[in-house]
């Protein structure tokens, strides 16, 4: 998968894990914690999803979904705001603005400036935030308790016996 698909498919479950996890919540006090399952396993993945870790994962991966949600959110007005440039300010005068005096040198200014700061902004702090949930979902469904990365240095007790 290209990095651009991975940052995109990324992005895009972190903006909806807040509204399909409070929707999976609902399911789940409604009396429907299957649906809710199914629901919860497309956003955060995994197996093992009952009602009861549907409503662990909503509380615990709260803060989370808020800044993922947050961050997004921003980076989606923004892109309106910064892409639709000549719409928003269509009579004003380019002169003082970044990029002027002509509108094409505006818009190429803000679009290609932002353009950056959303490569920036998606790529790595939304990862941080995907990683940060995939970790609470993995703890709630008890799934996947084996730790990647360099295994844990021996006691000082052990290396001295």
């Amino acid at each position: 998968m290209s990095p651009i698909r991975r940052t995109v498919r990324t992005t895009a479950r972190a903006f909806l894990a807040l509204p399909a996890g409070w929707a999976a919540v609902a399911l789940t006090l409604a009396g429907r914690p299957r649906q809710a399952a199914r629901l919860q396993g497309r956003i955060a993945g995994g197996e093992g999803w009952t009602g009861g870790r549907v409503l662990g994962r909503a509380v615990l991966g709260l803060p989370l979904d808020l800044a993922a949600f947050g961050l997004i959110g921003f980076a989606l007005f923004n892109s309106v705001r910064n892409f639709g440039y000549p719409v928003w300010y269509l009579d004003t005068d380019y002169h003082h603005a970044w990029g002027g005096p002509t509108l094409a040198g505006v818009w190429t200014v803000h679009a290609g400036g932002w353009l950056l700061c959303l490569a920036l902004l998606l790529h790595w702090p939304v990862r941080w935030l995907a990683n940060g949930r995939r970790a609470v979902a993995r703890r709630v469904t008890g799934g996947g308790g084996a730790r990647r990365g360099p295994a844990a240095p021996e006691p000082v007790a052990a290396r001295c016996a």
